[in-house]
């Protein structure tokens, strides 16, 4: 059996204010041709599959016609897990619909847990899947609103740990002896790589010490979503993150953007793929000469590109209105312009070449805390405060 492992879609997102409705029908249509080639049988989404709650017309439109698209494939089973970024509710309000074409959404930690334990049997085989999807904090047991911060963190990080343990006991009964464990999961793992802008860690301050051995040893394969890299995690080859397939942000430029294949036949073996470039977006760097030079290379393509610029020449000219008059008769667009020879330590100053939107909450609250004068010790507090505020505002579902 083949089964391909994704995550992070989200889908409806835009970039730095640029829809990208045609890039993401271009991925969609590159992954149907992939799952026929690659003959996959069972596709697991690791959750953010939205990019917001309450997705808009457009976004659901590609994420139905892709599911539409996919029976004429050969893959007929999918499981998919519901991230931060998901509306539970919203994903799973066609769940029985969906679940008669065998395709089976975990949006939110289900009332009996049996229900996250999805066997799927082709050709003669058999995997069990742990679809876990992102877990909020109040779905976990025994963690008392009126708790610290700090003894909450430690409770919310067994209680995840002893989810998995609960889920694989219960599969270890019910599977046949040689059919692989696999397991799902929308989390921050200690010692991730994370990319420099773009994505917010699941679990802040202590929380972020959630470390790989919360996966029993009997799980075969542990199929993770949230973290935009693809990568393994703790030198292992069976607990990875594929990684969105599209960058949220510039910064996500430096990786390659991945697939993972396992195969059952070959002891699940894992096939990485790497996924093309549908809308080229690059970043560019150095004095006005120098990006000049890059901005004529980028033209010659012919082809739309999205530009971030960042100048670190001394010149004190009106530089975005240059930079915009070189690009006025092509297809490049700057959506970023960053100036490293204008510091701005206050968010309203009127000299800074830094967008607000570019800042999430967190930078923020953190550049404001730094201008007091409260002790250490009180920053630290408010911090987490801070974070609880956030996580609480990231977890309410708006279509409950």
């Amino acid at each position: 059996m083949k089964i391909l492992h994704t995550s992070d879609w989200h889908i409806g997102s835009t970039f730095y204010g640029k829809k990208r409705n045609e890039e993401y029908a271009a991925f969609f249509a590159w992954l149907l041709a992939l799952i026929q080639k690659e003959q996959i049988d069972v596709l697991l989404i690791a959750g953010d599959i939205f990019d917001t709650a309450l997705p808009n017309n457009s976004a659901q439109h590609l994420y139905y016609s892709f599911l539409i698209d996919l029976r004429g494939t050969s893959c007929k089973h999918v499981v998919i897990t519901g991230g931060n970024h998901d509306s539970p509710s919203f994903l799973n309000a066609p769940q029985a619909l969906l679940k008669s074409l065998n395709i089976h959404v975990i949006g939110a930690m289900p009332e009996n847990i049996h229900d996250e334990i999805i066997p799927i049997r082709h050709n003669g085989e058999e995997i069990i899947i742990l679809a876990v999807p992102y877990l909020r904090e109040r779905d976990l047991q025994g963690i008392a609103i009126t708790e610290n911060y700090e003894t909450r963190a430690e409770k919310i990080v067994r209680s995840i740990a002893e989810h998995y343990k609960n889920l694989t006991e219960i599969a270890l009964k019910q599977k046949q002896a040689n059919s692989p464990l696999l397991a799902m999961g929308h989390l921050y793992i200690a010692g991730s790589q994370l990319e420099e802008e773009g994505e917010r860690e699941l679990y802040i301050g202590s929380l972020a010490k959630i470390s790989a051995d919360i996966f029993p040893k009997e799980i075969n394969y542990a199929a993770l979503g949230h973290i935009h890299s693809a990568q393994k995690i703790a030198k292992t080859e069976h607990i990875r993150y594929s990684g969105s397939p599209l960058a949220m942000s510039f910064a996500e430029k430096s990786n390659k953007k991945k697939m993972l294949v396992l195969d059952t036949e070959n002891s699940l073996s894992v096939q990485e793929i790497e996924i093309p470039e549908f809308q080229i977006t690059r970043k560019i760097c150095g004095n006005f000469s120098a990006i000049r030079q890059e901005i004529e290379k980028l033209k010659a393509l012919g082809q739309s590109v999205w530009l971030e610029v960042e100048y670190s020449g001394e010149d004190k000219f009106n530089l975005k209105d240059m930079l915009f008059a070189l690009t006025a008769d092509s297809k490049i667009e700057i959506l970023k312009f960053k100036n490293q020879n204008i510091i701005d330590y206050y968010i309203n100053d009127t000299l800074s070449e830094e967008n607000l939107e570019d800042l999430d909450p967190q930078k923020i609250f953190d550049r404001i805390l730094e201008k007091t004068s409260y002790p250490d010790e009180e920053k630290q507090e408010l911090l987490a405060c801070y974070h609880e505020i956030l996580t609480a505002l990231a977890e309410k579902d708006i279509n409950e």
